[in-house]
């Protein structure tokens, strides 16, 4: 993927598309979670060769800039558990883009799965921050950030009950490793060029504006952080249904 340079798009979609990566920077930098879900739906009806590739490069810029900025509430114990699920999810969806499974039904299963989640969060069903849970999340979360580049969802659900500053660092740091960990997957089975570089890019603007802009919000975030996690896991499921079916 990634042959179309960011030239051929247009003008007018490549502003769009700014605007897009704009506010999913800010949901990335504030909640910890969220660029792919935001972005993602909005850049694949521009353009299919921005998905995965360029929003997992670009979602991962955002998360490294939120990992360096809260660093000092990164808990390396959970992310070490996470990431090891997330190398065995990336790798294992690295297999179903390889022998052509079919990526749809398990975007529309996991979506399924998610939003069951989401509506059992609101309910007394409450999921503990452990390392089995962790484990579990970071194996799903490497699957489908790998497939669709929404990869968010299940470690929003362990997460939903944690402090703001420690789940906004915590998963910022988790998705700044974890990108590279399905970079590898996707270049390891050539589904990662340099235009998919060239498209990052040529968005990096509107990345940094959204970012920049982020820093006078995350006090409103805190103060509303478990309903927000809850609606940004629903409109993740939501985006993948999307995306499956187009």
């Amino acid at each position: 993927m990634g042959d179309l340079p960011f030239a051929a798009i247009g003008v007018t979609p490549l502003l769009i598309a700014m605007v897009a990566v704009f506010f999913a920077a800010i949901v990335q930098s504030t909640v910890g979670m969220g660029f792919g879900q935001v972005a993602a739906p909005v850049l694949l009806l521009i353009d299919p060769t921005f998905v995965p590739s360029a929003v997992i490069i670009m979602g991962g810029a955002v998360a490294v800039t939120g990992a360096v900025r809260g660093r000092q509430d990164v808990a390396g114990r959970e992310i070490g558990v996470a990431l090891t699920g997330r190398m065995v999810g990336a790798l294992g969806a690295g297999q179903v883009l390889i022998i052509a499974a079919d990526p749809t039904t398990f975007s529309l299963v996991f979506a399924g799965l998610l939003l069951l989640a989401v509506g059992l969060s609101l309910t007394t069903w409450h999921v503990r921050l452990s390392p089995g849970n962790l484990l579990v999340a970071g194996t799903l979360s490497g699957f489908m950030g790998t497939i669709t580049s929404v990869g968010a969802p299940p470690m929003g659900i362990v997460y939903q009950n944690a402090p703001g500053p420690h789940v906004r660092a915590t998963l910022n740091a988790f998705f700044a490793v974890g990108t590279v960990i399905s970079l590898a997957a996707l270049a390891l089975h050539g589904w990662l060029g340099l235009g998919d570089v060239i498209l990052a890019l040529s968005l990096a603007p509107a990345l940094a504006a959204g970012t920049w802009v982020s820093r006078y919000l995350t006090d409103f975030v805190d103060r509303r952080f478990r309903p927000l996690v809850l609606t940004v896991c629903a409109a993740s499921a939501l985006a993948i249904v999307v995306k499956a079916l187009l």
